[in-house]
């Protein structure tokens, strides 16, 4: 009994000790896809939305380079992205937000109506009233100015008290 006994503590102890000596599987939580086009302006706008999005839902995001010859609205229609901009008009996705004049940022239908990404919407629409009638120009000229711009953006965003 008492060799049984001792037999099934070395026996738990082993598979302990192996267990602590295997490294740790990361967990990784939902991305979101976010189309990005080719220049410095385009790595802007997702960094705008991506810090934004991770800052406020936890949610990471992924970039998707779009190919020279495809727009946003061709990768939602080949449903490769979860988010893109566009200066057409669509009725593939649904915009959720106006950057500048003619620029739309654009839903796919993972963001809006997944359960995992309940929050997605209601932070973009925050987003949306930080930026009406809020000039992006710091942004774009730090940029100019050799500024990487994921740094830019998350500068620009702190400044204002957005994150």
């Amino acid at each position: 009994m008492a060799f049984s006994a001792l037999r099934a503590n070395l026996l738990l102890a082993g598979l302990l000790l192996i267990l602590l000596a295997t490294p740790a599987a990361a967990c990784f939580g939902p991305k979101l896809f976010i189309a990005v086009g080719p220049g410095v302006m385009e790595e802007m706008r997702y960094h705008l939305v991506a810090i934004y999005l991770h800052e406020k839902t936890g949610i990471e995001s992924e970039k998707i380079a779009l190919k020279s010859e495809l727009s946003a609205i061709d990768a939602f229609a080949a449903e490769e992205i979860d988010l893109g901009f566009s200066a057409q008009k669509t009725t593939i996705a649904t915009q959720v937000l106006q950057l500048d004049n003619n620029l739309f940022l654009y839903a796919g239908p993972r963001p809006l109506h997944d359960l995992q990404f309940s929050t997605v919407g209601r932070a973009l629409a925050r987003l949306q009233k930080k930026l009406t009638g809020e000039s992006l120009d710091p942004v774009r000229q730090a940029i100019k100015e050799g500024r990487l711009p994921a740094s830019a953006v998350r500068d620009f965003m702190l400044e204002k008290g957005w994150i």
